[in-house]
């Protein structure tokens, strides 16, 4: 991540060593600004402003900003049949399935044609808070998609919807009560 700086010339060298500390870089042109207060808020940039008697506050903000992303990696482990482990990058992976108390990760293997099951750890409900929202949603009491992945949305008796995957032989039904958050998230 990167801000910039509107304060005065013994705050800045404060802040610099902050945000370096949190790996976070100084540069001008950033979209992001922290604003000390009495100093000029530009216009054309987001602006976090702050007092110098608040800056236990700040530092608590950027110690959350640089953690952005950290808490949800872009892998995860999985069980694969031969009872090996392997590394799941998440863009590969179709959807998670609920099967008794066991959860599975349907994905594409390393090599992208063959289309792989893991067994996971984590329950349904886990996944949920883990993963990255703009991608995975929630569409029936067993299933998770990744959204990236789905190729085709076919409508289906009592408006219900099929979802078919890039590879074109998967499909999973989006029971009722999963449609309307499906259509809102597409903005359909």
């Amino acid at each position: 991540m990167k801000l910039s700086l509107h304060c005065t010339i013994n705050m800045q060298e404060v802040l610099r060593e902050l945000l370096s500390g949190r790996g976070i870089e100084v540069e001008e042109e950033a979209s992001v600004c922290l604003v000390e207060a009495g100093c000029d808020v530009p216009e054309d940039k987001i602006a976090i402003l702050f007092d110098i008697k608040n800056l236990g506050c700040l530092i608590e903000l950027l110690d959350k900003l640089g953690r952005v992303g950290k808490d949800c990696p872009n892998t995860m482990i999985g069980k694969s049949k031969d009872e090996s482990y392997q590394i799941i990058a998440l863009p590969k992976v179709f959807y998670f399935e609920a099967r008794g108390n066991n959860v599975f990760c349907i994905a594409a293997a390393a090599s992208d044609k063959l289309i792989r099951e893991y067994k996971i750890k984590e329950k349904l409900y886990e996944l949920e808070v883990r993963l990255p929202q703009n991608h995975f949603l929630r569409v029936g009491k067993s299933y998770i998609v990744n959204i990236d992945n789905v190729n085709e949305i076919i409508p289906w008796f009592g408006r219900r919807l099929i979802l078919r995957f890039v590879d074109g032989k998967r499909e999973i039904e989006v029971s009722r009560n999963y449609v309307k958050n499906l259509k809102e998230f597409l903005g359909m």
